[in-house]
């Protein structure tokens, strides 16, 4: 909602066009790495030891995202429909990572549980 104000309003999209591209990969830079932090306390937070499978989890959804970059063509054999989602390596990510937890964790719990679990992870 933040930026699509000042793209309705020409005076304001001028103002937000006036800000150096520096000062706009700084705030990009703190915000991925804000990003980062929050994936990796929540990583922190995962039961490793008694549940093996959650690391299988996260080395194959984090192998699976770093397709895009190791081998930028690899997407040109798929349907052309699917090229741009599997470009991305976040979504690769996401993906693998929900179809390998239900796969080896299967759907455990329900709304309620989901909705504890955030809230844990925000507390943090």
């Amino acid at each position: 909602m933040t930026m699509i104000v000042p793209g309705l309003l020409p005076k304001m999209g001028a103002l937000v066009e006036s800000v150096p591209q520096f000062v706009l990969g700084s705030a990009g830079l703190v915000m991925f790495g804000r990003v980062a932090a929050t994936g990796i306390r929540i990583l922190a937070n995962v039961d490793f030891e008694t549940n093996r499978h959650n690391l299988y989890i996260v080395a194959i959804a984090i192998g699976a995202g770093m397709i895009p970059l190791v081998a930028p063509r690899w997407s040109q054999q798929m349907p052309h429909p699917l090229a741009p989602l599997l470009e991305s390596g976040i979504l690769l990510t996401a993906i693998a990572a929900v179809a390998l937890n239900l796969y080896f964790n299967g759907a455990k719990g329900g709304a309620a549980d989901a909705v504890d679990a955030a809230k844990l992870a925000e507390a943090h």
